[in-house]
């Protein structure tokens, strides 16, 4: 029987051949490899995304739990942060007479006073004029208060440089955002301590300092703070109107509040004996352009976003506002 013969190769398709399936071969490895990368890349997004939320989550942690006494250091027994001519510390100098401010961060009538006052005190203090001791207690009482708070006194301790300038940034904010109706950061304790070490970082605070802000370690502190001042029998004070701000001369007397902040103003000079003419100051938030004061009183609807503990009524007896004047505000609240 005859064998049948098989068919004779064709060279040319043969290589052919060979080379589709090397190139194959190489195709695969391609594919291999982009996919390799493309998950090692995906995988390392999702490591560093991981890593970042888990550092954040750390920090929020390490905020939370923490040790009053450590972190609010020589301001822990609830005294206040002094400005005088020797810079920002917790000592007064005993040679100058002492101006005290009672005041809560999320108290609007003490943000609007500090739009117009607060750089002036802070000055005149800077000048040697007195010692000013910033005493924050409870009025108000919005979440806001507790991470400004402690960041206040950590920034008094740890950037003394940069205190004032956080200080009155930190009521800024406030003031912006009642003016504006919106509680959303105000009443949310995580989302104030955020904003508070965001404000810390625009006026440069050093970010090791703000690192060690907490969110709140400062209950125990406004407690003592706020009983000592509702308890202080002060002369001039009327006890069926205690809120803040309230400035007091050498721990004995309220000093009167004007009916309007220009009044008080004058009066504060007159009382210290500041003279501007040798050492003049401008400041910066009463200059023409700037926003005044809030002008409300006892018969202003209060927000139901931003004020929730406390009434804020006008200590002008009704002296109305007009556009050079604004008339003195306080709120009044649970003070301990």
């Amino acid at each position: 029987m005859a064998q049948k013969k098989n068919p004779a190769v064709d060279p040319l398709r043969a290589k052919a051949a060979d080379m589709r399936l090397a190139q194959e071969r190489a195709d695969r490895r391609v594919r291999i490899v982009v996919i390799s990368v493309v998950t090692l890349i995906v995988l390392g997004i999702a490591g560093a995304v991981g890593a970042v939320i888990w550092q954040q989550k750390s920090e929020e942690n390490s905020a939370r739990n923490v040790d009053a006494t450590q972190v609010l250091g020589v301001f822990a027994n609830g005294r206040p942060i002094i400005v005088n001519g020797n810079g920002v510390s917790s000592e007064p100098d005993p040679n100058l007479p002492t101006l005290t401010e009672y005041f809560d961060y999320s108290c609007h009538a003490c943000a609007d006073v500090d739009a117009v006052l607060g750089e002036d005190l802070t000055t005149w203090a800077s000048q040697g004029y007195y010692n000013l001791e910033v005493q924050p207690v409870i009025t108000v009482n919005m979440n806001y208060l507790k991470p400004a708070t402690g960041a206040s006194l950590v920034v008094a301790q740890k950037a003394p440089d940069k205190w004032i300038e956080f200080h009155h940034a930190l009521l800024a904010y406030f003031r912006t955002q009642y003016q504006s109706g919106n509680g959303t950061v105000v009443q949310n304790l995580d989302a104030s301590w955020k904003q508070v070490k965001q404000i810390a970082s625009e006026v440069g605070i050093p970010e090791d300092v703000i690192a060690t802000f907490p969110v709140n370690a400062v209950e125990s502190y406004l407690k003592d703070s706020s009983a000592a001042w509702s308890s202080a029998t002060y002369e001039g004070r009327d006890p069926e109107r205690l809120g803040t701000p309230e400035f007091v001369k050498d721990h004995s007397s309220v000093v009167p509040l004007g009916s309007t902040l220009e009044a008080t103003q004058e009066s504060l000079k007159h009382l210290f004996a500041i003279d501007e003419t040798s050492t003049p100051t401008t400041s910066i938030l009463t200059e023409p352009g700037a926003t005044p004061p809030a002008q409300s009183g006892a018969e202003e609807s209060q927000s139901g976003e931003t004020t929730t503990s406390s009434d804020c009524v006008s200590r002008s007896d009704g002296v109305g506002p007009t556009r050079r004047s604004h008339p003195i505000v306080i709120c009044t609240g649970t003070a301990g």
